[in-house]
């Protein structure tokens, strides 16, 4: 079966105090046989927050909301403009969006590729030795949810039209603008952290994966892990430098393109390593320049080996630490 393996090499700079805050909470709907959780095996999302900082020279936008403050599942926010309330050096979803739908565990090694499988065994921890276990989810699978009554279980093209229903991953738009003259580049630390339980052995928020992808949401070379350890390099439990690597970006890395998959082809690994997430484009004045608009890709990593029937119903937080990488300090 194939896993997402971490690994960067490049050095961190200096860090922009811009933290970017997921609180997830993963609470599982029906009984389970796989945790993967394919489309019947379903994990809901509630009370997803961001929160961001920024230094003096960038702002930070999550849009606005088009029917009131606040934003239902499906529906995303629209740019901020010039419209001076909207942006800031702090950000909150929870002024903007008041729920999410059910977020179902697939498998990328870009963030932007998804699969899922129908082939599960022993509980979500192996994936049936057959030609071919994997289906690719349509590039509409996301957080626009599902046809109602289609099934992966069945194998089912899965497409963006219920957005009460399930998704493989959730999309939050989110703008940058620099009063800077030259562009910014930004690079991204991901932490994750368990919730209430302290068990750090059957947590499923190891599974956590970021992607940063551009305004055309093209696949990106970028994907964020969580932090490493020395055995999965997938998660620690806290902050800091894991105990996998010298600093927190050797844990993440650039991937390389993701393919239909086969059992028998083994694993996906990562291609080479980057740390530049994102761009901010410069000022040509004496305000603030264009604004840049990414999205920040969250979803369960199917692969991942906490990603199973078990450890559903557990609470966890992504922490975005943003970094200015043409300044040259070190990170913290």
């Amino acid at each position: 079966m194939k896993t997402n393996e971490k690994k960067n090499t490049s050095a961190k700079k200096k860090l922009i105090p811009a933290v970017a805050m997921l609180t997830t909470s993963a609470v599982m709907l029906s009984t389970a046989t796989y945790a993967w959780f394919t489309m019947s095996r379903e994990v809901e999302v509630t009370g997803i927050k961001l929160t961001a900082t920024t230094p003096q020279t960038i702002e930070i936008s999550l849009g606005k909301a088009t029917t009131g403050n606040t934003l239902t599942a499906g529906q995303e926010a629209t740019a901020p403009g010039a419209d001076e309330t909207l942006w800031s050096h702090t950000a909150a979803t929870g002024s903007v969006y008041k729920d999410f739908g059910k977020l179902i565990p697939a498998s990328s090694v870009n963030g932007f590729d998804m699969f899922y499988t129908v082939k599960a065994t022993e509980n979500g921890k192996k994936v049936s030795d057959v030609d071919n276990p994997f289906n690719k989810a349509t590039t509409a699978a996301g957080w626009e949810f599902q046809d109602d009554g289609k099934s992966s279980e069945k194998g089912d093209a899965v497409t963006a039209v219920d957005k009460e229903g399930s998704g493989y991953y959730l999309d939050i738009p989110v703008w940058f603008r620099t009063t800077s003259t030259s562009a910014v580049n930004l690079g991204l630390d991901v932490e994750v952290k368990q919730g209430s339980d302290s068990d750090t052995t059957t947590e499923l928020y190891k599974a956590a994966r970021v992607a940063i992808l551009p305004d055309t949401k093209a696949a990106q070379s970028v994907f964020l892990g969580a932090e490493g350890n020395a055995t999965t390099n997938y998660y620690t439990d806290g902050k800091a430098v894991s105990t996998a690597a010298a600093t927190l970006t050797a844990s993440y890395g650039e991937v390389s393109v993701a393919t239909e998959v086969k059992a028998t082809d083994g694993k996906v690994t990562n291609a080479a390593n980057a740390t530049h997430v994102a761009t901010v484009t410069k000022s040509t004045g004496t305000g603030y320049g264009g604004a840049v608009k990414y999205y920040i890709r969250v979803w369960l990593e199917g692969e991942d080996e906490a990603c199973w029937n078990a450890n559903a119903g557990q609470d966890f937080q992504i922490n975005l630490k943003f970094y200015d990488l043409s300044n040259t300090g070190t990170g913290v």
